[in-house]
């Protein structure tokens, strides 16, 4: 055999038609037809909240880039984009926040806390609990300088993905005004980012140029003085001087800075609609008023905006607060005084349930739901000054949108049944399928029927009554503080402990709730401290856990390593009557002794979702017998203690 190069003839042809194969693979790969990456969305057969007041019916919704490109109730035909069927859905505006707080006082004591949260928390936060609940623009009013001017640059650059921004920037205040003695009372440095502490003509001049030269949207100052709650701390903060107040929003004007106050008594609101002020947060906390009432005719010549914040009134220790916020909110916009949605939520804490409690809140007053929605958007968009762009679902305005599977115009609650959220064109949020699980029927050891569990503190005792769920599928639990009653509880589960009934009473503050699981919702009804609740929840197949760690024997018997559950909140404020998502995850076996019995035990460790990083439970259950044994939980910076089995009566 002929060599070349000391290699045999035959072992180059071989080469030579093994090259020649992948050469000829190879271009038949680079010059296969490319396959279109979809340029944007068309929604059809859908129907339209505009935004306005008015609605639209089988409309063709065409997105493009960023913005909606054309909208019409005959076909529309593009090779290039994504369909999605929208004859069973709302179309509307996403929803804009006109008063909220990205970051307070509570996590950030210096730059590097700061710097970590914006870094290791915010971005998920905007991720789970902004953007899917429809907020596409917000407006912060307050938070440290650097960090939300850092916010913004990521936000612009794309490096972060959340809503449109606008921001005031620190606020101003007189000295040991809020929030200098507030929010920025945790730290010498938080305070110095979050106020600009003025009593000279020179401190606000000064203020102000730093503002402009910051590029704000808007100015911001408190104009309040007296007893102030800081949370279960009364304090005694100062008031603006009048003349400074008046500076503040003349110098604002002249450098292109409209100027909005913090303000929650008459008299102040008084004398900032004289001075010109372009917008009022909060309002009037301090009296009712009455649609001849002076003051509403100077305010509707003033031509200042308003922004309540009721929610956050339920947070307020002098609960007439919330009583006059209602009322004001409807003679005010019977009034036609312009009103835009804000919440004074605070998102480093709590999701945008937030918003959808406002929008309900606003329905309680008085508003109708179409009423309530235009506040949140056409309204958020003018108050804001982004009216040409963004606030309705219009051709050439920027598609910031939400798609939902129910009208929340014919009932506001249907706002929480979001299913996909765009944010200029692009799609940020799709809803997730409620996941099911294979959970065995579960039956308790029949020596298993009465269990008490006492409170690590002492203070409270819980009572679970199990001798009704082998016949009536029935548990019921009594809470105990102080060795007083304090709330009754009774649950109807299925086999595999999931709730399909549920009622809960608390005489103390007047709630009594009553729950059912109807098809793939829970409908929730009753009082909660005394206020009417009438829910929705999408629920599917999900696990529908209101029992909490008591439902968990079925978790354990399965072979599932982890589930995602769901529970409605009965606490004070956070959660209270919204359906909250847990994830649940066998963490091993431990041997624990409690009241002087050892015990094998299964840990679960629970953690809330959207704030997983918050908050952890511990549970230890019983092997044997199921039941449960202890409970412990992690927060943000120590383990605390919390039941422990005291007897099997």
């Amino acid at each position: 055999m002929p060599k070349l190069l000391g290699i045999p003839l035959i072992g180059w042809i071989q080469l030579l038609l093994g090259t020649g194969l992948v050469l000829f693979a190879l271009v038949k790969y680079l010059r296969r037809p490319k396959k279109k990456k979809a340029a944007g969305y068309l929604i059809r057969d859908v129907h339209v909240i505009v935004g306005d007041g008015s609605e639209l019916f089988h409309q063709n919704v065409l997105i493009k880039g960023e913005s909606i490109q054309k909208i019409s109730g005959e076909a529309i035909e593009d090779a290039a984009v994504s369909v999605l069927d929208g004859s069973r859905y709302t179309l509307m505006p996403g929803l804009i926040d006109s008063h909220v707080h990205i970051q307070g006082g509570f996590s950030c004591r210096s730059e590097a806390e700061s710097d970590g949260f914006l870094r290791d928390k915010l971005p998920r936060i905007f991720r789970e609990g902004v953007l899917p609940y429809g907020i596409t623009t917000i407006k912060d009013l307050d938070a440290p300088k650097h960090f939300i001017y850092k916010l913004r640059r990521k936000l612009k650059s794309g490096e972060i993905l959340g809503p449109e921004l606008l921001l005031v920037g620190p606020n101003f205040t007189a000295p040991d005004g809020h929030p200098a003695s507030t929010l920025g009372s945790n730290s010498p440095w938080a305070r110095a980012e979050m106020a600009i502490e003025v009593s000279t003509p020179e401190q606000v001049s000064a203020g102000i140029r730093e503002l402009k030269q910051a590029g704000v949207d808007f100015l911001k100052f408190t104009y309040q003085g007296g007893d102030y709650w800081y949370f279960d701390e009364k304090r005694t903060i100062r008031k603006i001087d009048k003349a400074l107040m008046r500076q503040i929003i003349r110098e604002g004007r002249e450098n292109g800075l409209l100027a909005t106050a913090h303000v929650f008594y008459y008299d102040d609101v008084k004398d900032l609609l004289e001075a010109g002020i372009y917008g009022i947060e909060h309002g009037i906390l301090d009296r009712d008023l009455e649609p001849d009432d002076p003051i509403i005719a100077l305010w509707k010549q003033s031509g200042a905006r308003f922004v309540p914040t009721v929610n956050a009134m339920t947070y307020e220790k002098d609960p007439s607060r919330m009583a006059h916020s209602m009322h004001n909110l409807k003679v005010l916009y019977d009034a036609g005084i312009p009103i835009a949605m804000g919440t004074d939520n605070m998102l480093e804490s709590m999701t945008g349930e937030v918003e959808h409690r406002e929008l309900a809140y606003y329905v309680e007053a008085g508003l109708s739901p179409m009423e309530a929605i235009v506040l949140a958007t056409k309204n958020g968009a003018e108050h804001l000054g982004i009216a040409d762009r963004k606030g309705l679902v219009r051709e050439g305005m920027d598609a910031d949108l939400i798609l939902l599977e129910k009208d929340p115009g014919a009932d506001i609650s249907n706002i929480r049944f979001i299913d996909k959220v765009f944010l200029k064109g692009k799609l940020v949020f799709s809803q997730k399928a409620i996941s099911s699980y294979a959970i065995p029927d579960y039956t308790y050891p029949s020596d298993v029927s009465r269990l008490r569990y006492r409170k690590a503190d002492g203070t409270e005792l819980r009572c679970v009554d199990l001798s009704g769920y082998a016949d009536r599928a029935e548990i019921t639990q009594s809470l105990l503080r102080e060795d007083a009653p304090w709330s009754e509880e009774t649950f109807h589960v299925a086999g595999n402990l999931s709730c399909t009934d549920w009622h809960y009473s608390r005489p103390s503050d007047r709630t009594d709730i009553q729950a059912r699981k109807e098809g793939d919702i829970i409908k929730l009804s009753g009082t909660f401290k005394g206020k009417a609740q009438e829910k929705t929840f999408k629920i599917g197949d999900g696990l529908w856990y209101q029992m909490m760690d008591l439902a968990m024997p079925a978790f354990i018997a399965s072979e599932e390593k982890q589930i995602v559950f769901y529970s409605i909140g009965t606490g004070n404020n956070r959660g209270a009557m919204e359906l909250g998502e847990f994830a649940a995850e066998k963490a091993g076996e431990e041997s624990i002794t409690v009241n002087g019995q050892a015990y094998d035990c299964v840990k679960i460790t629970f953690v809330l979702t959207a704030f997983s990083w918050a908050w952890t439970g511990y549970y230890w259950f019983d092997k044997k017998s199921g039941q449960l044994v202890q409970t412990a939980e992690k927060g943000k910076s120590a383990e605390k203690n919390g039941y422990k089995l005291s007897e099997i009566p």
